[in-house]
């Protein structure tokens, strides 16, 4: 059997101690069966939804998704925004020189 060793910071510490005092267990088998469960749960790839729906869950919903035009599926319209924001940046870089 092979040994790994971790950093855990002090809250983390308190916390595995205090789930393993109420599971009745020492806090290297609490640790052991985490990671058990962990390796057994299937894993597949998420989904843009499902990564979009977590960072929402975090921290709010994108600005940008607020601030877009409702037309941005369409190809053609996107096109000619970025096509604006190219010519816009040339523009001012060449007012620049």
């Amino acid at each position: 059997m092979q040994t790994i060793q971790l950093s855990l910071d002090e809250e983390m510490i308190r916390e595995i101690n205090r789930l393993s005092s109420q599971q009745q267990t020492t806090p290297e088998e609490l640790i052991k069966q985490f990671i058990s469960d962990r390796l057994q749960q299937p894993h597949k790839p998420k989904t843009v939804m499902e990564k979009l729906q977590e960072a929402e869950q975090r921290r709010g919903r994108p600005r940008y998704f607020a601030e877009g035009r409702p037309d941005l599926s369409d190809r053609d319209v996107r096109k000619a925004i970025i096509a604006e924001q190219i010519q816009n940046k040339h523009k001012r870089i060449s007012e620049q020189s």
